[in-house]
């Protein structure tokens, strides 16, 4: 698998990455950084009175999947792809040095991404789905995560806020 995984972020890396690309990306991949712009997306739904139990149930989404996969990550270990490939050249300035599976930038993107799309909240919910999907792509553009982190993390978060989503 990392093979595979290895062979897909050097083709990202020789035939995707561009100077005009690379500013945007490593914007977006900065606002996921601690849950930051999950986090005040949260803190917007809970001030208005009209989105205060989408942003409750959100929230609860956000801190139940982040913290399963903060658990997950030092469970199964995996070192950063730019650690284990040399071509590999990470675009952020501080590249993490966490474990790299699952991606909780991903986890933590769809575990509230799918709570606004499931739940509703206008036209937005397609925006929000949108920058979490633009997010985890963001993770294998700058060199951090492998693919199959973010595939874990897409389905960590997706489940968890399936569970979520049903039992509130």
């Amino acid at each position: 698998m990392e093979v595979i995984d290895g062979g897909l972020l050097l083709l990202i890396q020789e035939h995707i990455r561009n100077d005009s690309l690379t500013p945007l990306v490593v914007f977006v991949t900065k606002l996921g950084n601690d849950g930051k712009i999950w986090l005040a997306l949260i803190a917007i739904l809970l001030l208005r009175k009209s989105t205060r139990r989408l942003g409750l149930v959100a929230g609860i989404s956000f801190l139940l999947c982040v913290g399963a996969g903060e658990m997950l990550k030092h469970m199964v270990m995996r070192p950063r792809p730019f650690l284990e490939i040399p071509e590999l050249l990470p675009l952020v300035k501080k590249p993490p040095h966490s474990f790299s599976f699952p991606s909780v930038h991903t986890v933590s993107a769809f575990a509230v991404a799918w709570i606004v799309l499931w739940r509703g909240w206008g036209w937005w919910k397609y925006a929000v789905f949108f920058f979490a999907i633009f997010m985890s792509f963001s993770r294998l553009y700058v060199g951090v995560h492998y693919p199959s982190d973010v595939l874990g993390g897409f389905l960590l978060g997706t489940a968890g806020s399936y569970l979520v989503h049903r039992k509130l």
